[in-house]
């Protein structure tokens, strides 16, 4: 439970997940799966991208136990890339590498990103926390118009998301009180795993996303940036 009842005018920043959050991947990825699955022989384009995904998946969840040494996500991300390809029979290539080697920095934004950002760092801190590494980072926000005053990227603790070394970094990198940052994010196990250091926790609603459960108890729940921001004014 909260120590104290929600007051938006006690949030002093704001930390938002990017992923998924800020930028879609799923338009990406479909598109570059439909590409890989044409240069790797492979006739099911949907099959291929929904392994990529099982099998980064499993990567990052190796890290955060421990069982596998960290590596960079963009890393991870073409490494599963070929390994899906492996495992559907296809064929990798110079060109199959080429496809999936920045991905993490072609993700748009989602339509209401730019306004939103802009509009709440007026009066509060506003921050990335991402697995993704810090170059794509940087690519994202420049190439979407992503207002905020720092990115961080969980490569600097060598671990991912839901890990608590990465919202503790958070916490400390920024200097912030958790009771007074708004933790932002369209998955609920990142809003979980947030609020259990202490962050006052918001959902937003994304295509495709995971919603939450019937359990789930978030400070404040949106359908977009749009009308997030006006329920913090």
């Amino acid at each position: 439970m909260q120590a104290m009842p929600f007051v938006a005018t006690r949030i002093d920043a704001i930390v938002f997940d990017v992923i998924g959050t800020l930028v879609d991947e799923d338009e990406t990825w479909a598109t570059v799966s439909a590409q890989l699955a044409k240069e790797a022989g492979i006739s099911e384009p949907a099959r291929l991208n929904a392994r990529w995904v099982e099998l980064l998946d499993e990567r990052m969840n190796a890290v955060i136990s421990g069982d596998a040494r960290w590596q960079p996500h963009g890393r991870l991300v073409s490494d599963s890339a070929a390994e899906a390809i492996a495992r559907l029979g296809g064929r990798t290539s110079a060109a199959t590498s080429t496809l999936v080697e920045f991905v993490d920095r072609e993700y748009p934004a989602w339509p209401d990103v730019a306004r939103a950002t802009a509009a709440l760092r007026q009066n509060r801190l506003v921050a990335g926390v991402s697995n993704g590494d810090l170059d794509s980072l940087a690519r994202l926000a420049n190439t979407n118009s992503i207002s905020w005053d720092i990115a961080l990227s969980t490569s600097a603790v060598q671990t991912f998301k839901p890990a608590p070394a990465a919202y503790r970094f958070t916490i400390e990198q920024l200097g912030i009180d958790p009771q007074r940052t708004l933790f932002v994010a369209a998955h609920p196990w990142d809003l979980r795993a947030a609020a259990l250091h202490g962050f006052r926790t918001a959902y937003i609603a994304r295509p495709g996303a995971e919603r939450p459960s019937s359990e789930d108890r978030f400070d404040l729940e949106a359908e977009d940036l749009a009308a997030l921001t006006r329920l913090l004014d």
